[in-house]
């Protein structure tokens, strides 16, 4: 049965569940509308703008695998700010992070849309600039999506990056630091396993990015090992 919200609701809330909507439209269903209009466009007077961008998808293909291309613009929508009061999403900082340095950082729990990873590391909504100034936040994501025309591009403007070995490396070896590269460790089966009130941390076979960190090294903190 449907319920509608009442009357009494007020606009402010209504536009946080309507953006949190969009939100989870963006990740279920607008893959397929991109790949619906970029080939749709192709049997119409418009095809041209399908050739234009499948060139520019061609000469653009490695760009998710180096760092993307992140948008302060999008990162400041106003709509997140919303997207963060709706739940409400909050950033605390425990640590001091040299812009200096790269960092790897693992993420829990993944939940059903990694929202809490997405709300802190893909936009400004919640300070992540002021809190840690000079640090550069990417958060990794399922390589599938970073084939998906038009969408690509938007994923990447959030700082996005696909969850692979390449993808990780060229962003934990840039020179200078000021980067940090977040990984949901469990995974889509952690997601599968999202259950309200319940937390699930899932390692077994997921311990790629402990090698990551080995392999490009980490700071022992208090030993000054490097």
């Amino acid at each position: 049965m449907v319920k509608f919200a009442p009357l009494s609701v007020p606009w402010e809330r209504r536009l946080q569940t309507f953006v949190v909507l969009q939100w989870i439209f963006s990740f279920a269903v607008l893959g397929v509308v991109c790949y619906v209009v970029f080939i749709g466009l192709q049997f119409t007077r418009f095809w041209i703008f399908s050739i234009l961008y499948a060139i520019w998808w061609y000469v653009d293909r490695a760009k998710p695998w180096q760092g993307g291309r992140q948008s302060d613009v999008l990162r400041q929508w106003v709509i997140w700010r919303y997207m963060k009061d709706y739940f409400p999403i909050s950033l605390v900082k425990t640590a001091y992070l040299d812009p200096s340095r790269n960092y790897l950082a693992g993420f829990h729990p993944h939940g059903v849309l990694a929202t809490g990873a997405f709300t802190n590391l893909c936009t400004e909504s919640t300070g992540f600039s002021s809190l840690f100034p000079g640090i550069r936040p990417h958060l990794m994501m399922l390589n599938l999506w970073f084939w998906t025309p038009f969408f690509r591009d938007y994923i990447m403007s959030g700082g996005l990056v696909p969850v692979d070995k390449e993808s990780a490396a060229h962003i934990l070896s840039r020179e200078g630091g000021g980067n940090l590269m977040a990984v949901i460790v469990g995974g889509v089966q952690e997601a599968l396993d999202a259950r309200p009130g319940g937390y699930k941390l899932v390692l077994r076979n997921r311990k790629g990015f402990i090698r990551l960190a080995l392999m490009h090294g980490y700071w022992e903190e208090g030993s000054g090992f490097n």
